[in-house]
């Protein structure tokens, strides 16, 4: 987790001051970043929050993809770019050798859902443990055996048939089984999820055989801009551009006509929707080429993997270069309270900030605790204290200020791991 150490409280009240100033003022600071999708939006972009550092990645050189972790089954296929997935109808795996596409315009075409990493398109028909659409668990051999048989499209229009022959869970290991719809081609492949442990998906290529290392490791970004499958409009799929959340990411969406809206809730931040910021953000305006609207009644929060949270505004989209900027601010930077030696001091977050009447100190913790909480003036003299008891997980505390003067104080929160430090600007 990324660390801030402030100067202890007995370092002279000159450089306390400029220190805590020129932090709360970075902090703060509202930033300004453009991503480039690139002509025809053909990439898909990692975004990290923290460091605004990019992966750019194109999106076509996947068919499949297969969730690298260990207890995770999800399959997902890369509908954005044409790929189509069929469940055979008239047979299970065991019909492999004589398939009849005949109707097949008229069976239905499974997607990815657009809300949830973990249910692909190939898990669409399961009906819960332990069976997992594409396959079934054994309780004696502890692995997932394939029970069913689909129909692959692909961008270029040729068909292929193709099963999950199984998981070995011991291993983390698929095989799969494909051909051409005549049976020539086929192939049996053995995909090493072990190989690939940081990343969230490994894909797969049809067009070369072979598995496809795509995606930064996983504790690299935070946001991935990209284009993916949605039921839009409430009417039918269709690839549509949008942002979707990594795993650990939590997104509130409030729509607000003010974009300097700060009266967020911690209670709203939300990580079981991976669209969270989705595809709301603009509207389609038709025409050759198409053009856009952003939606600029809509304010995002964010917290990151590290649980810092983010103030994030979309306001540019729909260039010939596929760029999409946006405005990002810090507002917490939520040091572990339990990370850091009692010895060190790091970051405290204070929303709002500055404050009257009242603001809120929030803060992560790996398990529960207490710490003392205290208002100190500029010149060392503590004004109020009192004691926090802290849950595990991100914690909120509001402060009653409404005594205190106009001015510039020092809030801590103190425990027996760190001391936690801010400025408070009392209005």
């Amino acid at each position: 987790m990324k660390r801030r150490f402030f100067l202890k409280l007995t370092t002279s009240i000159a450089i306390l001051i400029y220190f805590i100033n020129f932090s709360f003022a970075q902090e703060n600071a509202i930033h300004r970043d453009t991503i480039s999708m690139d002509a025809g939006r053909i990439n898909d972009v990692y975004y990290s929050l923290k460091n605004g550092e990019t992966t750019t990645e194109v999106r076509d050189n996947w068919h499949i993809g297969f969730s690298t972790r260990l207890m995770d089954v999800s399959i997902r296929t890369n509908g954005a770019i044409g790929v189509k997935l069929y469940t055979y109808p008239n047979a299970n795996i065991s019909g492999w050798d004589n398939v009849d596409t005949t109707g097949l315009s008229g069976w239905i075409e499974m997607y990815n859902d657009d809300t949830d990493w973990e249910n692909g398109a190939f898990n669409l028909n399961s009906t819960g443990h332990p069976d997992y659409g594409w396959g079934k668990y054994s309780d004696i051999t502890h692995h997932i055996t394939g029970d069913s048989l689909y129909i692959l499209g692909l961008p270029d229009g040729q068909f292929l048939k193709l099963a999950i022959v199984m998981k070995n869970t011991a291993l983390n290991q698929y095989t799969i089984k494909y051909a051409a719809m005549d049976g020539t081609n086929e192939m049996e492949k053995d995909i090493v999820l072990n190989d690939y442990s940081t990343k969230n998906f490994i894909g797969y290529s049809f067009s070369t055989n072979d598995v496809v290392d795509r995606e930064p490791a996983s504790q690299d970004w935070d946001l991935v801009f990209t284009k993916y499958m949605t039921f839009y409009g409430g009417i039918m799929w269709y690839p549509v551009t949008g942002i979707l959340q990594n795993y650990n990411v939590e997104v509130a969406t409030y729509a607000q006509t003010d974009t300097s809206f700060m009266d967020y809730s911690v209670q709203a931040l939300d990580s079981t929707i991976i669209s969270g910021i989705g595809n709301n953000w603009y509207e389609l305006q038709g025409g050759m080429p198409p053009s856009y609207v952003i939606t600029d009644s809509l304010v995002y929060f964010v917290s990151d993997q590290e649980s810092s949270i983010w103030k994030l505004v979309i306001d540019f989209y729909g260039d010939s270069l596929g760029n999409i900027g946006f405005k990002k601010q810090l507002l917490e930077d939520n040091t572990s309270i339990s990370e850091i030696s009692a010895s060190q001091s790091g970051n405290l977050a204070v929303q709002p900030n500055p404050a009257r009447g009242f603001t809120i100190v929030l803060f992560d913790a790996d398990k529960a605790g207490s710490a003392d909480l205290s208002i100190y003036d500029l010149n060392g003299s503590k004004i109020t204290s009192q004691k926090v008891n802290y849950q595990s997980g991100l914690n909120n505390h509001s402060i009653n200020i409404s005594a205190l003067p106009t001015g510039v104080y020092l809030l801590t929160l103190t425990s027996d791991k760190a001391i936690l430090k801010n400025k408070l600007i009392v209005q």
